[in-house]
């Protein structure tokens, strides 16, 4: 597993210069400061919770746009050809992506929010937003691994924004809620990560709603896996031009 992981940072910093991952770093921890955009001068956890869906969505976006570069330039048949454990490929990159960007974005983010407020609510939210996180991760990864293409390190993104639409209309005050999100197929993005963000930051955060992110976590994280596993073993690809097909 350690020659895999070796192999996956030196792909990943291969090609560039010190400067250049420097720059990809302070990219890193401007998203982090971002997070904060809604109450710089109050940066806790209740902040966070409106920002932090799509500011997870976009760091993913970093992912999974290095794992696809590396099926553009068909770099990733050699591992196919020389016959690598699926299973170990998608462990790796998990364990390389997930390692990374807990550092670059996730850490600050985190040392922030307890610096300002160390409390218990500060950790429980801290709690939901890494599986939140992790959620996001297991999906881009997944997807990307799925399709093969850079073009699946948009879909968290696209998905980021469809969720906060429904999280905001159907979490709103009486006089601005769109619809109720308490029945019907509506209800299933209550187990969405914009929706669990929205409730935190409506000071509704306890532990039903930490099991409940927890939950959605491991539904979601174990078919990305299936997918991407199963991808690999039947060789799917998905071109996206016109007139493309698996």
């Amino acid at each position: 597993m350690s020659n895999y992981i070796k192999a996956e940072l030196y792909r990943i910093t291969r090609g560039r210069s010190i400067l250049g991952n420097i720059i990809i770093c302070l990219g890193a921890l401007v998203l982090a400061a971002a997070t904060f955009m809604q109450d710089l001068f109050h940066p806790n956890y209740l902040t966070v919770a409106s920002t932090f869906p799509m500011m997870a969505a976009i760091i993913s976006i970093a992912a999974g746009s290095a794992i696809g570069k590396h099926y553009a330039e068909r770099t990733a048949q050699y591992e196919i050809m020389d016959g690598a454990n699926s299973h170990k490929l998608l462990w790796y990159r998990l364990i390389v992506y997930i390692s990374l960007l807990t550092v670059a974005y996730f850490i600050p983010v985190c040392a922030v929010m307890l610096i300002y407020e160390p409390t218990e609510k500060t950790l429980a939210a801290i709690g939901l937003f890494y599986i939140v996180f992790l959620r996001m991760l297991f999906s881009v990864i997944g997807i990307t691994m799925t399709i093969k293409t850079p073009a699946g390190a948009m879909v968290p993104y696209a998905r980021m924004m469809i969720e906060n639409i429904f999280a905001v209309l159907g979490l709103a005050t009486n006089e601005d809620k769109a619809f109720d999100m308490t029945g019907g197929i509506i209800s299933v993005f209550k187990w969405f990560p914009s929706t669990e963000c929205t409730l935190v930051a409506n000071g509704m955060l306890d532990s039903d709603l930490i099991i409940k992110a927890l939950i959605g976590f491991v539904i979601e994280a174990a078919l990305m896996y299936w997918l991407a596993y199963t991808s690999y073993k039947k060789k799917w690809y998905v071109r996206t031009t016109i007139g493309g097909h698996v």
